[in-house]
């Protein structure tokens, strides 16, 4: 069966390759042929952007664009390929329909979240399928947050559009009480990101001919917000347990102010190795799990807690989440049940893969 898969678009961002990675093993691994659709950002590609691309390639130079995301385009190339060519517009998605897949999977991560896809939120929930008969559903899909971003004529036009929908599973319990309660979905199912899917050897196989231990042990942080009150506290618990500090980070913002970004396999063999784990990330947090390591998750209120509670809640370590610095020390010198986790996520895993043998059986 030939499968589109429509995921966020592909940034540097270490977590939304690896849920990439994971929920295309689980679909090849099922003997399915796996293309993601490229939709970017909404771009309309006139003049005016035409000059500004070419004035930030002339102020970088060409070498230095390419080396910025030299090892995170070599992953895509190794793992992610085929990838549809790029789609700026409604309008360009449209020309995907050319690769005659068999069915469409929109997921996972935050590819409903609102306030990251504005002009392009209805083509995350197919809105390009309409007038085909090609059957598609979600898979982790998540809106981030437990508010409302949605306006009301977004919220109409996409309710609509879900009732084509053969199946609907979501990421957070928060997006099931949206859609139930917003957009008339009383049938969302909740499921595992797909990285909690696979393996950790298939993981640990990336990187085990790459990348060996560290000699000295050390705290990994991968912070994505960072502030002065929690580097005082992180530089404060390595110090008290004579640990280096590794943070590792793929870096967004302004092209100008970017240099080389560390390969995933870099990223996923510094958490591995380490001893401990400071993160404020969704998938910082996941990979903890995967690879049982101490950690603890600073929550960041502006990006939302709801996905770091609703995830940690399922393994029953939510105590892990701290909104405060000074709670990071005895959080982290405070065991967790591995094998309670491991039970629960092989509960958890088993619900998940049944769900898309499910619907794929359907077809």
């Amino acid at each position: 069966m030939k499968i589109g898969i429509l995921t966020v678009p592909f940034n540097n961002n270490y977590g939304g390759f690896l849920q990439a990675f994971a929920l295309k093993r689980i679909l090849t691994d099922m003997g399915h042929d796996v293309i993601f659709i490229n939709r970017r950002r909404n771009r309309k590609r006139n003049f005016k952007t035409r000059i500004k691309d070419l004035l930030i390639r002339l102020h970088l130079r060409e070498d230095k664009v390419k080396k910025i995301s030299k090892y995170t385009n070599q992953f895509k190339r190794e793992y992610l390929f085929p990838i549809t060519e790029e789609y700026y517009t409604p309008q360009d998605l449209k020309k995907c329909l050319k690769y005659k897949f068999d069915v469409v999977i929109v997921g996972s991560d935050q590819v409903w979240r609102y306030r990251y896809a504005k002009d392009s939120i209805d083509d995350f929930y197919c809105n390009f399928l309409e007038g085909t008969d090609i059957p598609h559903f979600s898979y982790a899909a998540s809106m981030g947050t437990d508010e409302m971003e949605y306006p009301k004529d977004k919220i109409e036009i996409c309710s609509k559009l879900l009732k084509s929908f053969k199946a609907i599973s979501v990421r957070e319990r928060s997006t099931v009480d949206i859609l139930k309660s917003y957009f008339g979905v009383k049938d969302a199912q909740l499921v595992l990101d797909p990285t909690l899917l696979l393996d950790k050897r298939i993981y640990i196989d990336l990187f085990k001919n790459q990348y060996k231990s560290h000699k000295r042990p050390y705290v990994f942080t991968y912070i994505l917000d960072e502030d002065s009150e929690l580097r005082n506290a992180i530089e404060d618990f390595a110090s008290s347990r004579q640990l280096e500090i590794i943070n590792l980070k793929a870096q967004t913002g302004n092209i100008k102010n970017i240099k080389e970004i560390e390969p995933v396999e870099r990223w996923l063999s510094a958490l591995y190795y380490s001893d401990y784990v400071i993160t404020d990330s969704f998938h910082g947090t996941v990979f903890s799990l995967i690879f049982n390591k101490p950690f603890v998750v600073y929550g960041n209120i502006t990006r939302g807690l709801s996905r770091l509670e609703d995830l940690l809640g399922r393994f029953e370590l939510n105590s892990r989440l701290t909104i405060t610095s000074h709670d990071i020390r005895d959080t982290l010198e405070t065991s967790i049940n591995w094998e309670s986790v491991e039970n629960h996520k092989e509960k958890f895993k088993a619900n998940s893969l049944s769900f898309i043998n499910g619907v794929l059986r359907l077809e």
